[in-house]
């Protein structure tokens, strides 16, 4: 006898649909919910809440991975929820997807103040920027990274490289997770944008 499947055909086209849809035709903070079959239940229940699970989906030359999360319905009926995805892409080495954005991103430092930097390409996990005050950013410092729509992520900065006389590399980690959150979403709704925009085209 054949086992049942863990995910259905209507689960998979229905990952297939929030993937292909624009993120700002969803409201942002509905996540989506998968319903999961009996077989899929038991093995999530046996791994616990401690193990990090995910979807990872792979197309063209890029890859998704939504973090899974098992919550119970009011019926006590578990489900996955979906939170919002890192963006990668391929190549010689996966690395981290980069957004430039339309126009460059300001950054403040922690007191609410300029602090001459201005994101010109963006990943979770670092960014180019430009200086335009005269001398070098410091190597090290904690800043908060205005968004559209009034966002903004709280993060620490350190200096990678010098890449010209005015833009520089940095990694950068997020102060909490709700701005990591934050910082994720603004991504994967651009991204979804630009795949929107790609399809129209094509």
């Amino acid at each position: 006898m054949q086992s049942d499947p863990l995910l259905t055909q209507d689960e998979l086209d229905y990952i297939q649909k929030i993937l292909s849809t624009s993120s700002r035709k969803r409201r942002p903070s509905t996540a989506p919910q998968l319903a999961i079959g009996e077989q899929l239940s038991q093995l999530l229940s046996r791994l616990g809440n401690k193990e990090q699970l995910s979807l990872d989906t792979h197309r063209d030359d890029q890859h998704l991975s939504f973090p899974l999360h098992l919550i119970q319905d009011e019926q006590s009926h578990p489900r996955l929820e979906l939170g919002t995805p890192l963006i990668f892409e391929h190549g010689v080495n996966e690395r981290p997807w980069r957004l430039e954005p339309p126009a460059p991103l300001t950054l403040l430092d922690s007191n609410d103040r300029p602090s001459g930097l201005q994101a010109i390409e963006l990943s979770h996990s670092g960014m180019l920027v430009h200086y335009g005050k005269p001398g070098s950013p410091a190597k090290d410092q904690l800043l908060q990274l205005m968004l559209p729509q009034q966002r903004r992520v709280q993060l620490r900065a350190r200096l990678v490289r010098r890449i010209s006389q005015t833009r520089y590399a940095y990694s950068l980690a997020t102060l909490h997770e709700e701005d990591e959150q934050t910082l994720r979403q603004y991504l994967f709704e651009q991204h979804s944008d630009l795949q929107h925009r790609t399809a129209t085209v094509g």
